[in-house]
């Protein structure tokens, strides 16, 4: 690996005002389209950075993204015949990218994708009975369940679950747009009741448009991608990558991610933003192993991600974190002595449970090979939380070294959502961070 000629190539790209911030070339395109998602990665961007890193270090087979989100790294490695591994704890996340990875046959593709149309139209001007779950009443307005119950039952109709998978991503998108919580958060807020009553979706319409868009699109990237392999997992990134059945030592030429910036609840709500589509789609159609409890509350999904947990004082004294990292130490103790304890425990569970992941990303990365990160400094109590600086912290302990960083500034396209309505202040620039194993 030829690190001091990728610092280079980095230097000189930087030199040109503002050329990571792709602010015209930010276009989703092919599958990349296929469902909005919170906080996506830019794919030019991400394609730009492969294509460096695989310039210098031809000798990569595989790439792994532990927070895989809306799949925009395995939809880059695919078009670079890589092998790609994800991994993400929120299913509609698995959803998303498993639909994308899959490989369709262009001819069944089309004739399923019509046979659904036409099974909708069919039960356009009926009366069905409609599906129910608690608080489908608050959520949705009633012309809006009946036409997502009609959808619903006709994507039931169709027997092969490859592309009836395809057909829920299609409809969480359409169940997403219709609901009726505010587009200004994704936390579930309720829009304003005169906002509800004056706004008529059509989501028969609307689905028969996405899922032609949705089609085309999966043609498209039919035609770009080369068929490598890919292994998905649904669940807590923590214990997927300790599982040597799963990740072998030394097995993964390449990590690149943009983790969570801190808990859900208090950054980004993934949880919250996918809850309601997926109380339509049966969970089994995801995975075998994703239970009703997934879905049970609004706030379950980011319980369970990094930081979910608040543990007490004691438990994070003991663990050793703060001495891990002196970064994180020093921003502890600054809330602490504002009296700020339970933003400080937030913190510190948020970077012990990421602690774990680091650690379990160390061994099944080959020596030499690389590891790049995104990562934006969320403030806490009006400071920045330095996590990049927090971050080159545990990864020296873990046997990585950080060779280079630079910034980028986040540009505000129109599908941004302004964390500030929530009471955060925005993060406009991310770092990017190059890591290497020892």
């Amino acid at each position: 690996m030829a690190i001091s000629d990728l610092i280079a190539d980095l230097k000189s790209r930087e030199s040109i005002e503002a050329y990571w911030d792709f602010r015209k070339n930010d276009k989703r395109e092919h599958v990349h389209s296929m469902i909005k998602y919170p906080a996506v990665m830019v794919p030019n961007m991400q394609g730009e950075m492969f294509d460096l890193v695989l310039k210098h270090d031809p000798d990569i087979h595989n790439v792994l993204d532990p927070f895989m989100g809306s799949g925009t790294i395995l939809v880059e490695g695919l078009a670079r015949r890589l092998n790609v591994i994800g991994i993400d704890i929120n299913p509609l996340s698995y959803l998303t990218v498993l639909s994308k990875m899959q490989k369709y046959a262009k001819s069944t593709l089309l004739v399923k994708s019509e046979q659904l149309l036409r099974r909708i139209d069919l039960l356009r001007d009926k009366s069905i009975e409609n599906f129910c779950f608690d608080g489908i009443t608050k959520w949705y307005v009633p012309s809006v369940i009946q036409d997502l119950s009609k959808i619903r039952i006709c994507i039931l109709q169709e027997p092969d679950l490859k592309y009836r998978k395809l057909f829920w991503v299609t409809f969480a998108e359409i169940a997403k747009q219709a609901d009726n919580a505010r587009t200004s958060t994704f936390k579930l807020h309720i829009k304003l009741e005169e906002t509800i009553r004056d706004t008529d979706y059509d989501c028969l319409q609307s689905f028969r448009k996405k899922l032609t868009s949705n089609v085309n699109a999966v043609l498209e990237f039919k035609r770009l991608r080369q068929y490598e392999t890919e292994r998905l997992y649904c669940g807590d990134a923590r214990a997927i990558l300790r599982d040597r059945r799963r990740f072998a030592e030394n097995s993964v030429d390449l990590v690149i991610t943009s983790p969570p910036y801190g808990d859900n609840a208090t950054t980004i709500t993934y949880g919250q933003y996918s809850v309601l589509p997926l109380r339509w789609i049966p969970l089994g159609d995801i995975h075998e192993a994703i239970s009703l409890e997934t879905v049970a509350s609004l706030s379950k999904i980011d319980r369970d991600s990094l930081g979910g947990i608040n543990y007490p004082l004691e438990t994070l004294t003991q663990s050793g974190i703060l001495n891990t990292s002196s970064e994180l130490k020093h921003f502890f103790e600054l809330l602490l002595s504002e009296k700020m304890t339970e933003k400080a425990r937030k913190v510190a569970s948020f970077i012990l449970d990421f602690s774990e992941v680091i650690k379990n990303l160390a061994p099944i990365i080959k020596p030499g090979k690389l590891l790049v990160f995104t990562v934006g400094n969320r403030h806490v109590h009006k400071m920045e939380l330095p996590l990049h600086l927090i971050l080159k912290e545990l990864a020296e302990y873990y046997g990585m070294d950080m060779r280079y960083d630079f910034r980028r500034n986040i540009i505000k396209n129109k599908n941004y959502v302004d964390t500030s309505v929530q009471g955060f202040k925005t993060i406009n620039k991310e770092t990017i961070m190059i890591l290497q194993k020892r």
